[in-house]
């Protein structure tokens, strides 16, 4: 008689096999931590950290959890900092996107979708080359703590695509981080408004109190067109720089759309067109042109692609805006940079010119990160594309066209399995569009791969996610 050999009863992953014994040697840790922290520092100091701690644990029991503050962080509170420094000062939003990160390594089991995506291969090579430059341009400056926490930010920021595809493929969870991210920039959207609206003395009063937590103060604060108080005010909300708080709002926009015409909206079909509505009259006080023009584009794709109902609320838009006495001014400033008549259009010709000098000098792997090699270059130029050649060279910025040529090709090839589901296929448009518009925007402006602007880059990696999720899920 053949005996079977006895069989491992309990086969849960390891997370949930060791859960008791990890929280048990946890309680301890933090036992002496805190007994630790209160024979050396005041007391006092624990009881302001006690709610980050408790708000650490819940974020911690579920990568979901991370996912929603990330989400809500970005919107919000995008640049705020902690005030204490531990060499440097880490942002709320490095902290949540750790704790989703974290979380998810430390629960994920075999019932987690595969973080593999369409573009997981040109996406690691984009990586490879990203971390590559950076080495090779160490020589070309002084490699600050702050150069390394906000290039490691970069790097974790592309990594986080794999991590959030595999969250984003679960149930529910798509359709609610849209959700979160439509009611996130009409909160952002309400913030910038009632900044702008409100006295400029009030405003910088306001925003100076953020100084410890890494904002700037003083008169600086607002910003104008040139940063010339007698033309156009700028509208920032908490984002400091009208031009990236435009491109969130171009972003959201661009999710929202799609939303005012599905049949199976992930909000209520008048919460879409407030959301939208805010969302449009923030990004007009920007006066953010690239912004404006990247939303233009993506709602051009969405109307050509499915909902046709979205050209005549455009050609109302534009009529408004133009009949509108407030909104000269705005249409002028268009009007002025189209013909390069601006002084900001001109100096950014020169900053087009001074970028291609440098890409000349350095065509493959750029100048890293941190300085140029030559006294007479500089690194910093408002066009996403010259700026990641400036850095990662040619073929850096290869890679990256590369992420998405595969990015569209596969849309192209699966456009109808991902109309299977109208509420998926809705999600799935708004965020193509959405990361077409900020690579037109990206022509004028840097923002969405600049080291400088983590809440910009994070967002726009997080649409990606949400576009290859939309239909992998």
């Amino acid at each position: 008689m053949i005996h079977s050999l006895p069989q491992n009863t309990d086969a849960r992953p390891w997370p949930e096999r060791y859960q008791t014994p990890l929280v048990v040697l946890a309680c301890m840790l933090a036992g002496l931590v805190v007994g630790a922290a209160c024979a050396l520092v005041n007391p006092l100091y624990l009881l302001a950290a006690a709610p980050v701690l408790i708000a650490i644990a819940w974020a911690l029991r579920d990568a979901k959890r991370g996912l929603w503050l990330m989400i809500l962080v970005i919107a919000l509170v995008p640049r705020i900092a902690s005030p204490v420094s531990i060499g440097f000062k880490p942002t709320l939003l490095d902290g949540a996107m750790l704790l989703t990160l974290g979380a998810w390594l430390l629960w994920r089991n075999r019932q987690t979708p595969s973080p593999q995506s369409a573009i997981t291969l040109p996406l690691f090579i984009l990586i490879i080359f990203t971390i590559t430059t950076f080495v090779l341009g160490i020589p070309n400056g002084a490699l600050t703590t702050l150069v390394m926490r906000r290039f490691g930010e970069l790097i974790i920021s592309l990594l986080m695509v794999f991590v959030l595809v595999s969250l984003l493929r679960q149930d529910y969870v798509l359709p609610k981080a849209v959700r979160l991210l439509m009611l996130g920039g009409a909160g952002a959207a309400i913030i910038a408004i009632v900044l702008y609206v409100i006295p400029g003395e009030i405003t910088i009063r306001f925003l100076s109190a953020l100084r410890p937590f890494g904002y700037p103060s003083g008169d600086n604060v607002l910003r104008f067109v040139r940063d010339d108080p007698s033309l156009l005010k700028r509208a920032t909300g908490l984002w400091i720089d009208p031009n990236a708080f435009g491109g969130y709002l171009l972003m959201t926009g661009a999710l929202v759309l799609p939303q005012l015409f599905t049949p199976k909206p992930v909000a209520g079909r008048l919460l879409s067109w407030l959301c939208m509505g805010l969302i449009g009259l923030a990004l007009v006080l920007t006066v953010s042109r690239s912004a404006m023009l990247g939303l233009g584009f993506a709602g051009l794709l969405i109307a050509t692609a499915r909902y046709r109902r979205i050209l005549p609320l455009a050609g109302l838009a534009l009529l408004v805006i133009a009949a509108l006495p407030q909104t000269a001014s705005l249409i002028n400033h268009f009007l002025d940079g189209f013909a390069g008549r601006d002084l900001a259009t001109q100096m950014r010709f020169g900053e087009y010119k001074d970028a291609l000098r440098l890409i000349e000098r350095y065509p493959f792997f750029g100048v890293g990160f941190l300085d140029t090699p030559d006294i007479d270059l500089y690194i910093g130029v408002s066009s996403m594309y010259l700026l990641i050649a400036e850095q990662i060279g040619l073929l850096g910025l290869s890679a990256y066209l590369l992420v998405f040529i595969t990015l569209f090709g596969s849309a192209l090839r699966n456009w109808r399995a991902a109309w299977q589901n109208e509420q998926r296929g809705a999600i799935w448009l708004g965020a193509h569009a959405a990361v077409a518009g900020a690579m037109l925007s990206g022509m004028l402006d840097h923002y969405f791969f600049n080291i400088d602007f983590h809440n910009s880059v994070m967002l726009f990696w997080l649409v990606v996610a949400i576009a290859l999720a939309a239909r992998e899920s």
